[in-house]
């Protein structure tokens, strides 16, 4: 499975207060499209952006969505994408909270290209460290893994609240590095997003399945990497 994420600036153009319900109107019609699995739309909190992610069965349908009708400021009341990019999906775990209405996510972006062993470092600390830390916290719904071919990747935490957020983050900031676990190979994220949740059809969580280590195959994780990457901290 793949998910195509799309960033728009509600702050540009003809004023967020037109932009966003245009987002949200532009993206009901999606559903209809052949091969889509799934949708979630965010509107960041305190900040301009808003995030529109498509969950698909291939990489090509992932790679053919249709862009929204933008056009210069006022024509159509939307603004311009500022980055299309495809992913794929590497799991899907769900929380205590998994069939709740998601209210917050978290988005936690590590840009690539990234090596293969600090992907597989990443790998190592979410499965023997963060995921036993996280995963029975109260209001976690979902933590999805979307890795790109480079090794970059996108970390999406969905929960009830911004309070089950924050919980997830300080159980992470509480763990210690395991003795083989080397700092070198675990950089913080390039950047940190919390988004409030305006639309969401979610497609099943994934089961999860064993896996090559990265330095062996860059493109493999694990599903307790998605929490190591969840709270902003390896």
């Amino acid at each position: 499975m793949y998910v195509h994420v799309d960033r728009f600036n509600l702050a540009a153009g003809s004023g967020t207060g037109h932009q966003e319900p245009a987002v949200l109107a532009a993206s009901a019609s999606l559903p209809r499209l052949p091969g889509l699995a799934g949708l979630l739309t965010l509107r960041q909190v305190a900040g301009p952006t808003a995030v529109r992610l498509t969950w698909w069965d291939t990489e090509d349908d992932a790679a053919s969505l249709p862009g929204l009708p933008t056009g210069p400021a006022g024509a159509t009341g939307l603004p311009a994408a500022l980055t299309g990019e495809t992913y794929e999906v590497r799991e899907m775990l769900d929380g205590p909270a998994a069939g709740q209405a998601p209210g917050y996510a978290r988005l936690v972006y590590f840009d690539g290209p990234r090596a293969p062993e600090q992907a597989a470092a990443g790998d190592m600390a979410g499965q023997r460290r963060i995921w036993p830390a996280v995963r029975d916290i109260s209001g976690l719904i979902r933590i999805c893994v979307l890795r790109r071919r480079d090794l970059g990747s996108l970390t999406v935490v969905l929960a009830t609240s911004v309070a089950a957020l924050e919980a997830t983050t300080q159980a992470i900031m509480a763990t210690e590095l395991l003795p083989d676990e080397d700092p070198a190979l675990l950089p913080g994220p390039d950047r940190v997003e919390l988004h409030q949740v305006t639309g969401h059809r979610l497609p099943a969580a994934t089961t999860p399945a064993a896996t090559t280590p990265a330095a062996t195959t860059p493109a493999a994780t694990t599903p307790a990497a998605s929490a190591a990457a969840a709270t902003g901290r390896h």
